[in-house]
């Protein structure tokens, strides 16, 4: 047909008011149709997209970011366990980061939790200030480890020459993650930091405070070091900051240091010498 045909077709066919409307309905009912079918098929490409994201969806990874090297076989197991069951949670929950930084700091290994965040496709990253076994502390036949502010790390533990001990403490090993009541830790700790990087280090290997205080015996030593010969004691004395009528710390360190480098030996190769009385030289307790 004619261009000019088809329009007086359609004005004929439109004239009658039956046909108008039988007409303008077929229009309507086809659109509404094609719509209708376009909403179905939006709604199951929807659901199907849902479907395929629940199904394939990541599950969470979690890295430690700043975590020291010796704490890697000591505190990955109880870091993770920690998060254990909300790592089945949908990774995109905008409170797990939060949850995550709850639980964390909860560990004994954490000193402070930075921070927690999510860096797409299920993967977070955490960043903590922690706590670093800094001497073995014994307690009847148990062993636990302390950092260097006195505060119980998680875990029992077994005697091993690769942390200091300190031996003869009064009070027992708090929770983890709590520090240890008493003076008793603290000073040791703090003559062990004394010694640390003394060239004879090595040859200090713990320290006794059963008697801490004069606790047992008020005219005893109250701090003794340990060496690495059997049995070998050098008698500090009080503890650090505590002394009065003896040798500073700088003092006894200057006499080890003498007796290391003339010997070789921090202790001069006796069993038990004391550097608490005179500030230039040790006695051997008769």
């Amino acid at each position: 047909l004619t261009r000019s045909a088809r329009r007086g077709w359609w004005s004929w066919a439109t004239h009658l008011p039956w046909r108008r409307t039988a007409v303008v309905g077929g229009i309507v009912a086809s659109v509404v149709a094609l719509l209708s079918g376009g909403w179905m098929a939006f709604g199951r490409l929807d659901a199907h997209v849902d479907e395929l994201l629940l199904h394939d969806r990541p599950d969470p990874v979690v890295e430690f970011v700043d975590l020291p090297k010796e704490l890697v076989t000591l505190a990955n197991y109880d870091l993770h366990s920690s998060l254990f069951d909300l790592l089945g949670r949908e990774w995109t929950d905008d409170r797990l980061c939060g949850e995550m930084a709850t639980r964390i700091a909860g560990v004994g290994w954490v000193s402070r939790v930075n921070f927690v965040r999510r860096t797409g496709g299920g993967r977070f990253e955490i960043s903590c200030r922690y706590r670093v076994p800094a001497a073995l502390v014994q307690h009847g036949d148990k062993f636990y480890l302390t950092d260097a502010e006195a505060v119980r790390l998680p875990g029992v533990y077994v005697h091993t020459p690769a942390w200091r001990l300190i031996d003869g403490v009064a009070k027992p090993a708090p929770q983890a993650g709590a520090p240890w009541e008493g003076e008793d830790v603290r000073a040791a700790l703090a003559v062990l930091s004394a010694v640390q990087d003394e060239p004879f280090g090595r040859q200090i290997i713990g320290v006794a405070v059963a008697n801490f205080g004069g606790r047992r015996d008020p005219r005893a030593c109250h701090i003794e070091l340990m060496t690495d010969q059997a049995g070998g004691r050098i008698r500090w004395g009080s503890a650090p900051g505590s002394e009065l009528e003896e040798n500073g710390v700088q003092q006894k360190l200057a006499i080890l240091r003498e007796n290391f480098s003339k010997t070789g030996r921090v202790d001069a190769r006796h069993a038990v010498i004391d550097v608490s009385t005179f500030p230039d030289r040790y006695t051997i307790p008769g």
